[in-house]
């Protein structure tokens, strides 16, 4: 079957921040967006998070991925729980995702340590998948299955993941932390035109530490996407954060794609206990032919409320 140019975007679904055959949107290098890949970072610590991320990718190209969340994130500290929910969205050529996501988790205290803590979480994810052909490029006028114009599927998923952190304490102390998750453990049949768009289980792997000196740290971090488990794309990132003022980091994917990233935190924004914080990330293809398909952006704001 022959299919139509924007089509490959589908199926390639973000080379350079997702492999060929990837369903999910790849994870950033914005460390503070784990939770929308891994349940267990829910409100890992004692904050009420209202927070947002938004990513544009192949800057230029028409019919380039675009996605983002919008999610709160509550600590039930007398109960050493935490819930959470996100809004997301994903889109890439004529194929569009939105659903809104549960995040639970339990958080084990003093694990493998007076200040260690390891979270299990738990996700459910009700998404509704469209499929729109109208206005695309083909090689077969006759394609009936891309060309029945509109088509939509509602599906539910289950995740799970853990999280585990040597020191819950900021600026007391190094800490190492290490989380995995799995995604699309159980889904329904997503049937778009009578075919049934299979879905791949997805593993989020994450490792790190921040080393603290004074009132800043350095902190490294490596993340891993694999699906099926032939595609593996790995994040590698090294963050510099001074305290309450701001944050810069670079980052390298191993599908060829540099990042540069910056923010500032504003301290007690609204309140005595909270802090917003801002930022960019720019990417960039270094191959040959990533470079081609251009730039992208991400950007994250997040309000930060002390809850203890």
């Amino acid at each position: 079957m022959k299919i139509y140019k924007l089509w490959v975007i589908s199926v390639l679904v973000v080379w350079g921040h997702t492999t060929f055959g990837q369903q999910l949107a790849n994870s950033s290098h914005f460390g503070s967006v784990r939770t929308a890949w891994n349940p267990a970072y829910t409100a890992v610590g004692n904050d009420m998070i209202f927070d947002g991320f938004f990513r544009m990718q192949w800057l230029g190209f028409s019919g380039a991925p675009v996605s983002g969340f919008t999610s709160f994130q509550y600590p039930l500290l007398d109960y050493n729980m935490s819930a959470g929910a996100l809004l997301h969205f994903d889109k890439t050529g004529p194929v569009s995702k939105i659903g809104l996501q549960l995040n639970y988790a339990y958080k084990l205290k003093e694990f493998l340590g007076k200040y260690g803590q390891l979270s299990l979480g738990l996700s459910g994810n009700f998404q509704q998948y469209a499929f729109n052909g109208n206005n695309q490029l083909v090689n077969d006028d006759d394609d009936q299955l891309l060309f029945q114009n509109r088509a939509s599927s509602f599906f539910p998923s289950l995740g799970g993941g853990f999280y585990y952190v040597s020191n819950t304490r900021e600026y007391k102390g190094n800490t190492f932390f290490v989380g995995g998750a799995v995604n699309q453990i159980y889904t329904t049949k997503v049937l778009v035109n009578d075919l049934d768009q299979v879905r791949q289980k997805h593993i989020h792997f994450n490792l790190g530490g921040r080393f603290y000196s004074y009132d800043s740290y350095v902190e490294p971090m490596i993340t891993a996407n694999i699906v099926n488990p032939d595609i593996i794309d790995v994040l590698y990132s090294l963050k510099y954060e001074m305290e309450d003022t701001f944050w810069a980091g670079l980052g390298y994917s191993s599908a060829g794609m540099m990042a540069l990233q910056g923010g500032v935190i504003l301290d007690k924004f609204g309140n005595r206990y909270a802090k917003l914080r801002v930022g960019g990330l720019a990417t960039y293809g270094v191959g040959s032919s990533l470079a081609k398909t251009g730039p992208g952006f991400e950007f994250y704001i997040g309000y930060n409320f002390d809850m203890k």
